[in-house]
């Protein structure tokens, strides 16, 4: 498209930047969560600070550390005024800053815009990379508090308002390649949708279902005016359009969380039902009744350690999904109900930024919804598979100490028993002193042989014979007592 072709007139941007500034934030990697409580100046004066660099504007910010209520300027100023603050760059461009604190987070407004000069006022898109020296508009998540930008380009055209809307798409989306320094379009996002706002057609490009890494250029808005009309009415509603945008990057961004811990979710589902495939077949399955051995035993300690981490894991994977549904609802009413105040203001609807509203922030919470009902029965079954292995180990650990116990009772009857053996020897013993009886002995083999045995050894096989007896007394009686119990 030949920038002569089509002129554009008074083009204007608005950026829009947010950012937790109050409560705990969680990363999405392995970060630990941080709990944000205090106002950052550095911060502010840093983001601003990198978009005046480039345009060679230096504006020294005085941000305000106290935080007198739930909403307030952040720029040092009189109580009963906006603190807004003017500046003008060296490319003959002018504009203000007006940084807010809403609620839990901080949202950063700044415009730029050429001003108006009757007869000169033709603007070439080529020229619209001025307004971004450097891609310093380009966004880039500092941290995991950051909640998203917007970028709104509005412009003049002097044409007649043509009759369909997607006639002057390719102009909106050339203005935005002009913009980022870019060869072509293919980075871009895809036009995700045109409609009518104010008597304008509103272009917008990405879609609120994709984080950066999908989508590197953020939230684009362009809005072709054909009058003067829609910037009036526009500037009835204009202070509560930062607070608006707000409302839709916490949604925006919520949803992109939830599809995070989705992910998560559906991947410790899928390792799980492997590894309790390979518990019912290794274990549920076989057909042999002996105990475990002492490798199976600890290989299925150490999985329920693995699935006891897993699970709870897996619970706070569907914690975060539900929080994130909440807070998808928290913040779409809050949309409602400044959408709500800015048609008041501006004593006309705003259809275009209801949309959102109606269709995207009510699917996103049905689709949680859907989610969470999908993997509650991976809790159930995590559940039991947890169950099943703490039984296995307890009866097999029932066995091991039934056997134990009947080789301690063994153990026990051994010793009793060597008690009456060592009683028997006890009486052996007592008669010893028959060896020095007046009687010799005499042998089978001898000439002599003895018409009576000699008295010691009438001793020791009478002594025998009652040893053995008392033996098989006393383990007749230890079987029957331990039977009885």
């Amino acid at each position: 498209m030949s920038d002569k072709i089509a002129p554009i007139y008074a083009p204007s941007l608005y950026w829009f930047a947010y950012q937790y500034h109050r409560g705990l934030v969680t990363s999405n990697d392995d970060t630990p969560a941080q709990t944000l409580d205090d106002i950052n100046p550095q911060w502010v004066r840093a983001k601003y600070g990198s978009i005046f660099k480039k345009f060679k504007v230096d504006l020294p910010l005085d941000i305000r550390l106290d935080e007198p209520s739930k909403n307030f300027d952040l720029l040092v100023g009189a109580d009963d005024k906006r603190a807004i603050k003017f500046f003008t760059t060296k490319q003959d461009l002018e504009g203000f800053i007006y940084p807010q604190c809403l609620h839990d987070s901080y949202a950063l407004n700044l415009n730029i815009y050429q001003p108006e000069n009757p007869g000169q006022d033709e603007y070439q898109l080529a020229d619209l990379a001025k307004f971004n020296p450097g891609n310093c508009f380009k966004p880039e998540p500092d941290s995991a508090a950051n909640l998203g930008q917007t970028l709104l380009l509005s412009a003049y055209l002097n044409r007649t308002k043509p009759e369909h809307i997607r006639d002057l798409e390719p102009l909106a989306r050339e203005g935005w390649i002009k913009f980022f320094h870019l060869k072509n379009g293919e980075k871009l996002p895809r036009l995700y949708r045109a409609y009518n706002l104010l008597g304008g057609y509103l272009y917008e490009y990405g879609s609120p279902k994709a984080d950066l890494q999908e989508n590197p250029y953020g939230h684009l808005l362009t809005w072709f005016l054909f009058e003067e009309e829609p910037t009036v009415i526009l500037q009835k509603c204009y202070w509560e359009l930062p607070e608006l945008l707000l409302y839709y990057h916490k949604i925006a961004k919520s949803f992109q969380d939830s599809r995070i811990y989705y992910d998560r979710a559906d991947r410790i589902v899928t390792e799980n039902e492997i590894q309790l495939s390979e518990l019912h077949q290794n274990y549920l399955n076989r057909e042999k009744t002996e105990t475990l051995s002492a490798a199976e035993l600890q290989k299925l300690k150490i999985t329920l350690k693995t699935l006891l981490a897993t699970s709870l894991n897996y619970s706070q994977q569907l914690r975060n999904m539900e929080y994130a549904r909440n807070t998808i609802a928290i913040n779409s009413k809050n949309y409602q109900t400044t959408l709500e105040r800015m048609e008041q203001l501006a004593d006309t609807p705003l259809e275009g930024w209801r949309l959102f509203y109606e269709k995207e922030a009510i699917a996103f919470q049905e689709q949680i919804r859907a989610d969470l009902n999908y993997f509650n029965p991976g809790s159930n079954l995590l559940n039991q598979a947890i169950a099943t292995i703490r039984g296995l180990v307890e009866i097999d650990q029932a066995e091991r100490d039934r056997h134990i116990q009947e080789k301690q009772q063994q153990l026990e009857d051994h010793i009793q028993a060597l008690g009456v053996g060592i009683a028997g020897g006890a009486i052996v013993a007592s008669c010893s002193g028959l060896l020095f009886e007046q009687q010799r002995m005499t042998f089978p083999w001898e000439a002599e042989f003895g018409k009576y045995p000699h008295p010691f050894l009438s001793a020791i096989a009478i002594s025998s014979l009652i040893a053995y007896l008392a033996f098989k007394a006393a383990q007749y009686g230890i079987k029957k007592r331990r039977s009885r119990s």
